[in-house]
């Protein structure tokens, strides 16, 4: 009998692995939704319910039947970018915009520099690790940092008070194991990761890395606990193919995602986001407008007339949501 229950749970752990890696990739696109919006960030709350900040034009409240736009015609929102949407264990939206800003479901609280000693600087970043601590971006080239609020103090940490590295966080990320990750740039060519975890901080560059990014575009994390970034050339001169546009990083050494033919392809990736199977998702700034790597292997897509992918999220239904410059887009 014992043999034959070791023998089931390793049936049944062998099934688990497979379907990480060998679950079919949605191909069922909707037509656009929202079509007047530019979307660049997507979060779910636990209801199902889809919250999309947009490029100036407020945030979208969206339930697939209803839609609610909250803007500065009924909101203490202005016309500033939301760049970043998390939601909390309670319910209350967070959003990086112009401030920090929180929505309960019934009013909004903006925690402006002023008010709460907070470095000027735009949010683009933010999440939310396992004690419900909230972690943000508040950081310009030599200015600002990273912010940690416990929900009474916020705690601003910048490389005179603490081991970071730099200002301009590039994104966060906090994996399984509640680490907190931080991509910096502080220049072209002048990037690192910052790994904050129990209290300890460690840094990462090029030497750990083995090859130096030229300006990192956002960073996620995986199944693993391993962190996967994007490279952003948009400050670049020259457009040249063969460049790193992506890589995975276990605390030690770095492997790069290559890409189709990208030796003959001019890849720009936007962006990139990992999803509930552990398949890698990225959106670029050419024909083929995003990519699905499974298995070791990248299936290629565009989309008609979206105006590029700024954003991705997977509702709790599982589906795949792409963000637009004209609308959402759904995968199922």
């Amino acid at each position: 009998m014992k043999r034959l229950l070791l023998f089931l749970f390793f049936l049944t752990l062998l099934n688990a692995c497979k379907k990480d890696t060998d679950s079919p990739v949605p191909l069922e696109v909707s037509d656009a939704r929202l079509q007047d919006y530019h979307i660049i960030s997507i979060a779910f709350d636990a209801s199902g319910t889809a919250w999309l900040g947009t490029l100036g034009q407020g945030l979208i409240r969206y339930s697939g039947t209803s839609i609610t736009v909250f803007d500065s015609t009924n909101s203490i929102l202005n016309k500033a970018a939301i760049w970043d949407i998390e939601v909390d264990q309670k319910g209350n939206i967070w959003l990086g915009t112009d401030d920090l800003v929180k929505y309960d479901g019934s009013r909004f609280t903006r925690y402006g520099s002023g008010q709460y000693n907070l470095p000027r600087n735009p949010v683009q970043s933010v999440a939310i690790d396992g004690a419900g601590y909230i972690w943000f971006s508040a950081g310009a080239f030599r200015q600002g940092g990273l912010v940690k609020y416990d929900g009474q103090h916020f705690s601003t940490f910048t490389p005179e008070n603490s081991a970071l590295p730099g200002n301009l966080i590039a994104g966060i990320a906090i994996d399984r194991e509640n680490t907190v990750w931080a991509a910096f740039n502080d220049g072209v060519s002048t990037t690192s990761i910052a790994r904050i975890r129990n209290g300890k901080w460690d840094i990462f560059g090029a030497k750990e890395f083995g090859f130096t990014p030229y300006y990192f575009g956002n960073i996620v994390t995986d199944k693993q606990n391993q962190l996967l970034a994007s490279i952003n050339y948009g400050l670049s001169s020259t457009m040249v193919t063969g460049r790193p546009q992506m890589f995975r990083f276990n605390g030690q050494s770095a492997s790069v995602i290559n890409l189709p033919e990208e030796d003959k392809v001019i890849y720009m990736t936007r962006r990139i986001f990992v999803d509930r199977d552990n398949r890698i998702w990225a959106s670029f700034s050419n024909d083929r407008e995003y990519g699905v790597f499974q298995n070791g292997k990248w299936e290629l897509k565009d989309l008609d007339e979206s105006d590029g992918i700024f954003a991705f999220g997977q509702s709790p239904a599982g589906e795949i949501w792409l963000g637009t410059g004209k609308g959402i887009y759904i995968l199922k």
